[in-house]
């Protein structure tokens, strides 16, 4: 195999390599804008209830004043009682509410835009340094003629391919000493 036919295949296997890291990359931002929408999702639906207790408060709120002024008895009297526990139950749920929303306030995907940067450099660095690998077997000649020896090999590009090592971060190649395996 010839080194255009080398180089072809270097730069189908990095396109399907970036091709597979983009899709890797969207079913994270997917997954991690879920999690967002559930938990704005619970938010909601405590201050829907939260309404609706609101509701049935305001209710027996009007219900308390009939009867207080109907009847200036004990019975006006637990009717109070219940509309300041319901208006209790809704004070609490708006606040766990609020504090919901508050957890899940950031709705920007952070690891899939960290995971997408890391991609990137790792991509620029691979191009780079294949760039560099192939000006050295472009022109072997000149460098032979200036040093007065053979150019030496240039090391081999570092991959794209990533270990499976669970919740470890990628390495770029300034991590692991200039290769990745």
């Amino acid at each position: 195999m010839g080194a255009r036919e080398r180089l072809v295949a270097s730069v189908a296997d990095i396109r399907a390599r970036a091709q597979r890291l983009a899709a890797l990359n969207r079913e994270l931002l997917a997954s991690e804008m879920k999690e967002k929408g559930r938990r704005f999702g619970g938010a909601a639906a405590l201050f829907a209830g939260a309404g609706l207790f609101a509701l049935y408060a305001v209710g027996f709120a009007l219900a308390t004043i009939a009867v207080a002024l109907a009847l200036v008895l004990p019975l006006w009297l637990s009717l109070l009682i219940v509309t300041a526990v319901l208006f209790l139950v809704v004070t609490i749920m708006a606040l766990v509410g609020r504090s919901l929303a508050r957890q899940a306030q950031k709705p920007a995907p952070e690891t899939a835009i960290a995971e997408a940067r890391t991609t990137a450099e790792l991509i620029r660095t691979n191009v780079r340094q294949t760039a560099a690998g192939v000006r050295a077997k472009a022109v072997p000649g000149r460098k032979a003629s200036r040093a007065g020896a053979a150019s030496p090999a240039p090391a081999a590009a570092p991959t794209l391919e990533r270990p499976d090592n669970g919740d470890q971060p990628p390495q770029t190649p300034s991590d692991a000493g200039g290769s990745v395996s």
